[in-house]
Order: C-alpha cells, then structure tokens, then sequence
C-alpha cells in the first residue's frame, strides 16, 4: 500500500476529500437519506473517480474509509466496527477487493492514456524537431542552431554538443561544464542516463563511426534522445555532405573560368610569342650587334621562350581537359622518349644531375607526345626542388604488363596533408612555393597525362630521405 508521505500534495487533497464525502454520506445515513443499496455505488463511483484523477495511491485511502464507512455507519450493530454477521464481513471484503480492483484497472488506463498522449507530443516534437532542422542556415554555424532548436522543441532545459569532426563544443541552456563529460563519455563511446539529475548522454553515430556526443538536461525520454542523437548525426553528416559538394562545385566551375581564361590568352600570345622569338634570333645572327646589345637580344629570346613553353603547357592542359581525349598508341622506344624529354630540359637546367637507373632500351604501347609530357614535368619538377647539385634518379622497370618508374630527389618534402594536392591545378606546396618559380600546372597535367593512359601516379616523401614520384602505365 502507498503511504501518505508518499503522495503528492494534489493526490493528499483528493484523499482528504473522499474522505470527507464517505464520513458525510455516513452522518446523513442517520436520518435514513442513504440506504446501504445506494450508498454502495456510490461510494464504488466515488472511488473510480479518485483514482482517475489522483493515482491509485488516494484511491486505496478512500477505498479503505469507504470499507470502514460502511462497517460503522451500515453494518450491524451500527456505530461500531465490529461486524456481527459472516455475511457482512464477506460484505465488507468484497467491496474493499472490488473497490481497489476497480481503482487499479482505472490507474492503468489513466497510465496508459497518459503515456499515449505524452508519445502522441514526444512525437509531434521530433516531427517539427527534424522538419525545422531542414531549414537550417547551414552557411553558419549548425551546431549552435540545433543546440538552440532541441532545447525549444523539446522544452529542456540545456543541450549540449560535441563535433567529432570540427573538434569543437557548442552548448543552449544552462549545461553546466558539459564540455569535459561530453569528450570523456565520447571517448569511452558510451552513453548513459542519470535520472536523479535529468541528465542523458549520447554518442552520436553514422553509421559505424561515432561523430560526436550529446548531452540533454531535462526530462527526456530515453527513446526520444536516442532519436534526436539519430537525427543530429544524420543532420551534421548531411551538411557536411552538402558543403563539401558545394565547394567542390563552386571549385569546379572556378577553375573551368580560370582555365579558359589562361587558355584564351595562350592562344592570344603564341602567335607574338613566336614573332619575338624569330626577331631576336634573327637581331643576333645579323651579327652587327653590340655586347650589350647581343646579350639584351639573348634575354629576349631566353624569357619569349619560356613564355612560349608556359603557353604550350597551357595548351597541353586544355588538351587533357578534353572528356573525348583519344590516345594515339603506338609502339615508340622507351630510351629515345626519355632522352627527348631530357633534352627538353636541358637549357634551363643541369641535367647531367639526372641518372637513369634500370633496362629502357626497348618499346612500349603509349601516346609519345603525353608520355614524353609526363616524363618532363615530374623530372623538372624534382630538378627544380631538389637540393644543390644533387642526383636525381630515374628507376624504371616492367612487371607483368605494366611499366613502373620512379623519380627521386633530395632535400624536398611533403607533408602528408598535402600529397594529394600537389595533383591540383595551381596548388603549390606551402614550404616550396618560395624555393622556386613555378605554375602549379606541370604535375596537374601529368597526373592528367598518366590517368589518360589508364595508370597512376603518387608521391612518397620523407624528411631525410626526400621525395619520390611513383608512375605506373599499362604497356
């Protein structure tokens, strides 16, 4: 049975006040205006009524006042509890059992008509939760609108939120210092609930991986935050999605701009490019220059023709650009490819630096223009960072059907973060960018060029060892 102390205050007033019901309808039995008959119902109807309205626990009181009720005030003798007939006390007993039994099966409908419409509302608010959740701003900061947006919907009162991803906390309400026990219960991937404090904690997951953590401070089901840890992990991978789409997008469309922009103008400079070249050949074979005229002539020629090179790059990447690229295959000598992409090099830089380690004397199935393109701009990019005089190396070999080279230096590195976007069109690498003019292109086009013929291309660096470039092509 549940004690009085035990009641909340309204179910003490409903008792109190059945109570006084059962003790009156007793004092005006005296002038015969109840007759046990009625009184009976009465007090049955009375009793479903207090336990509808305040818990089982004041109905037992009133069911017990009743029962006693009818003992001393309709039972004889009369005006007393002692119950002088058997019958009577099987009476009293049966209907204090139905009394009770009635009051309990009233409390379990009330209870389970109570959970209905609090999940009937838990469920209207995950609705408008997730429905608002799409109307985000998700150009901001997200994390602290779903903080804000959970604690309105769901009446609590804080929320918390550690991203995984991002590394940072976000809370909306009073949370306490949330921070420390959201990152512990994330690295220990365990969620739990603290009733006594109105506390939940849950990992959120994607998937198979946890992205983060959620603290709510309030009352919450335990469903229900297992559902807004679902829809918060669901929502912030969305976004992340969506912005990593957007930026790829928008660096699409901008490097198509730029490209066709810098291809427009290579074919706008070929022509005077050329003109100048030719003219300040020609200035220096008339023979009747000056010294110092001659040597002006020769930095002419020197810097038309490095413009005209960065033009035919240009070109080139436009070329590679093309989705309909058709290679022209055709069987060319390994050794003589590799010697004319050396001497494409050997004005601006010191190739007798380049050793050639490994068989080449024989033929493959390539594109000579791309495959020469290829060998050019990896070799001139490890001429250009590597360090001093030092060698650079070429290994080349064949395994199986496919032809695998190496291109190593010394003296540059690349950390890991960047491995990849060296690969990127005018990305240049932080720590090498002042170590010596460049584009940004060559290593673009040849990982172009390489994909081209089906193969790959990656770098493996190293602080004191340096930089090696991998290729490998179907022959």
């Amino acid at each position: 049975m549940v004690s009085i102390r035990e009641l909340p205050f309204r179910s003490i007033v409903w008792a109190l006040g059945g109570s006084l019901i059962v003790l009156v309808t007793g004092f005006l039995s005296l002038a015969r205006a109840f007759e046990p008959s009625v009184t009976i119902p009465l007090y049955l109807l009375l009793t479903v009524i207090i336990a509808w309205r305040a818990g089982f626990g004041a109905a037992v009181v009133v069911a017990t006042c009743a029962t006693l009720g009818l003992d001393f005030f309709f039972t004889e003798p009369r005006f007393s509890f002692v119950v002088a007939s058997r019958q009577d006390v099987f009476s009293l007993l049966i209907f204090a059992a139905v009394s009770l039994l009635i009051s309990h099966l009233s409390r379990r409908i009330r209870a389970n008509a109570d959970r209905l419409g609090h999940s009937e509302a838990e469920q209207r608010a995950l609705y408008e939760l997730s429905r608002s959740a799409l109307l985000l701003d998700w150009k901001t900061c997200v994390d602290e609108q779903l903080c804000f947006l959970i604690q309105e919907r769901m009446r609590l009162k804080g929320v918390a939120l550690w991203d995984e991803r991002e590394a940072t906390f976000t809370s909306s309400g009073d949370t306490g210092h949330a921070s420390d026990r959201l990152l512990a219960a994330f690295r220990a991937e365990r969620s739990y609930d603290l009733p006594n404090h109105l506390e939940s904690v849950r990992i959120l997951r994607f998937g198979v991986r946890s992205v983060g953590a959620m603290l709510f401070r309030g009352d919450i089901d335990q469903l229900t935050a297992d559902s807004i840890a679902t829809l918060v992990a669901t929502h912030l991978e969305r976004i992340r999605a969506l912005k990593a789409e957007v930026a790829a997008e928008s660096q699409s469309v901008s490097e198509r701009l730029r490209t066709a922009v810098l291809d427009g103008l290579a074919h706008a400079v070929k022509t005077p490019l050329t003109t100048i070249i030719a003219s300040s050949s020609g200035l220096r074979e008339i023979g009747s220059l000056s010294t110092l005229q001659n040597e002006l002539a020769r930095a002419i020629e020197e810097q038309a023709s490095y413009l005209a090179d960065l033009t035919d790059r240009l070109l080139r990447t436009a070329k590679l650009d093309n989705a309909t690229v058709l290679l022209k295959l055709q069987p060319t000598h390994l050794e003589g490819l590799i010697h004319a992409a050396i001497g494409e090099l050997r004005t601006a830089y010191d190739t007798s630096r380049i050793h050639i380690v490994g068989e080449t004397d024989f033929d493959v199935s390539v594109d000579p223009e791309l495959f020469r393109m290829i060998l050019v701009h990896v070799l001139e990019n490890a001429l250009k960072y590597s360090v001093g005089a030092t060698s650079v190396t070429m290994r080349v070999g064949v395994t199986g059907n496919a032809l695998i080279f190496s291109v190593h230096n010394e003296g540059s590195y690349v950390p890991l973060t960047e491995r990849e976007l060296v690969f990127q069109r005018y990305y240049r690498t932080e720590s090498m960018q002042h170590r010596a003019p460049g584009t940004g292109i060559g290593l673009s086009v040849a990982k172009q060029a390489v994909e081209a013929h089906g193969g790959r291309i990656w770098l493996e660096s190293d602080q004191d060892a340096g930089t090696t470039f991998l290729i490998t092509i179907s022959i």
